[in-house]
């Protein structure tokens, strides 16, 4: 799952800055720039917390724990609606912008995967 993670960090910050440069360069498009980089940290903050359950787990599981481990669902969820929240309420960052950005780092690690599968 490391293996997953670290590129998406390099991913994402190459995303985020892209997306302050024209935030910056190009005062029309602030709004789309400045949702665009509030769902993707949100996505990106997600996807580590679901990397950190999912470590925990896998710890529990190879030392025979029967501890029980939540995934997180709600807490992710919540997050993304707080994200949601903040695009409606402050008319600074496009809304439609933040819920795709809410999808780039699931889709960016499958077209990763897609990527890696069909160069072996």
């Amino acid at each position: 799952m490391n293996t997953q993670l670290k590129p998406m960090v390099r991913i994402t910050l190459l995303v985020v800055s892209v997306s302050l440069l024209v935030w910056i360069i190009f005062p029309s498009y602030r709004t789309y720039a400045a949702g665009l980089v509030l769902g993707v940290v949100i996505s990106f903050i997600n996807a580590w917390f679901l990397f950190m359950k999912i470590e925990a787990l896998a710890r529990n599981a190879a030392e025979g724990s029967d501890k029980r481990i939540n995934l997180g669902f709600i807490s992710r969820v919540c997050m993304a609606i707080i994200a949601v929240m903040i695009a409606v309420k402050i008319p600074d960052f496009n809304l439609v912008f933040t819920i795709i950005g809410l999808f780039f780092v699931q889709v960016a690690t499958l077209l990763r995967g897609m990527f890696i599968s069909n160069k072996d």
